[in-house]
């Protein structure tokens, strides 16, 4: 048994050892990155450094992860004309936190994260993705205020939050959002009013900021939301009547209808 345990030890030490040589070397012409041709060194940087401050060696499943120096075939990169276009790894033991330089993806179109072991907070360089449509990094335990930055992906789609450990504010810049379709917030510890700037959004489908801590009204500016289909506000402290405009919604079936602790 005692050999058993030497040579287990002996196999994470040299991939822990080999881990560590490559993000090291990666800023060098010769080291890692520099023998990546697939995509920029830039962004070779960024994947080691997520693999890094997550977990990586511990991930349910880790297929190709510096085990080839071409990163578009490791396990959930996807890449679109010589670039990382997506990060699909949910369900997958991730832990640590969400490094920054993930804002140096300049064509990421989808971050999808969600059923991992996240701590700490959404580093705001991720605002920095202009091409980012789905941002879903649900049920983890993410901490902190929502980062402001995010008001800036213009081009997002879906984001989708819920069920982590967010505090603070929902930031008025999210109202800049214009192509956003799915809003969800839901499950979290999210504090304030809701700003009425969220009615510019009028692409949005969906809004669903239950079970937060949430006070004050409903927006009436909400009558701006045309083309809403689904939404729920419930597990609130929120006080007065539900706008004319909301109330002939039907439920949704995939949310529940409500208001109030109800």
């Amino acid at each position: 048994m005692p050999i058993l345990r030497t040579m287990t030890g002996n196999r994470v030490f040299i991939a822990v050892v080999f881990l560590m040589a490559a993000l090291t070397a990666c800023s060098g012409d010769t080291g890692f990155c520099g023998q990546v041709r697939e995509i920029p060194k830039r962004e070779c940087s960024a994947l080691l450094s997520f693999y890094e401050n997550t977990g990586g060696l511990e991930w349910k499943d880790q297929r190709g992860w510096l085990a080839s120096h071409t990163p578009c075939s490791w396990f959930g990169v996807g890449c679109t004309d010589g670039h990382v276009t997506s990060i699909t790894i949910n369900y997958n033991e991730l832990t640590g936190n969400l490094p920054p330089e993930l804002g140096n993806l300049s064509k990421l179109k989808t971050l999808s994260l969600y059923f991992n072991h996240f701590e700490g907070v959404i580093p705001p360089e991720i605002g920095e993705l202009s091409d980012l449509e789905t941002l879903i990094i649900h049920n983890n335990d993410l901490r902190g205020s929502l980062p402001p930055e995010l008001g800036n992906l213009a081009r997002l789609l879906k984001l989708d939050l819920d069920s982590n450990q967010l505090t603070g504010p929902i930031p008025p810049g999210f109202g800049n959002l214009s192509e956003l379709r799915e809003l969800m917030l839901r499950g979290n510890r999210l504090s304030g009013t809701i700003p009425p700037d969220l009615a510019k959004l009028t692409k949005l489908e969906g809004l669903f900021l239950s079970n937060n801590d949430l006070s004050g009204v409903i927006p009436p500016e909400f009558v701006e939301l045309s083309n809403l289909r689904m939404f729920s506000f419930y597990g609130n402290d929120l006080s007065g009547p539900i706008p004319p405009s909301l109330q002939d919604i039907p439920s949704s079936g995939y949310d529940t209808l409500g208001w109030g602790d109800d």
